[in-house]
């Protein structure tokens, strides 16, 4: 009995944080002009695009054997005003199911990297 739960305990452990990727690229496109852009994120780290900081707090792809998902938990804050204007989860197979639309930028997650 004891053996089953640490092995289900060490599976669970183990699970998350190899599924889980060091970095997050998204998509992002300024309107004002057009183009679009790559964005390199770390996990943890803030970066800046236009007037919005963009902070990914983690970010996990699924196993090879099911269908290749990646999911990401992102902050986005307008620098201006330090008002958050997105806070939730991404989904690169659905980016018109929760992705930023901003007046200005569109950001949303193409995948997760190590």
């Amino acid at each position: 009995m004891f053996k089953s739960i640490l092995f289900l305990f060490l599976l669970f452990f183990f699970s998350e944080s190899l599924f889980a990727k060091n970095s997050a690229t998204l998509r992002a496109i300024d309107r004002t002009t057009g183009r679009s852009f790559e964005l390199n994120a770390p996990i943890n780290e803030e970066i800046s695009f236009s007037k919005l900081l963009i902070n990914v707090k983690y970010c996990y792809q699924n196993p090879i054997n099911m269908e290749i998902e990646n999911y990401a938990y992102i902050n986005i804050q307008d620098s201006q005003t330090n008002q958050v204007i997105f806070s939730g989860w991404m989904f690169s197979s659905t980016p018109s199911l929760n992705s930023l639309e901003h007046p200005i930028n569109d950001i949303w997650l193409l995948k997760c990297n190590d």
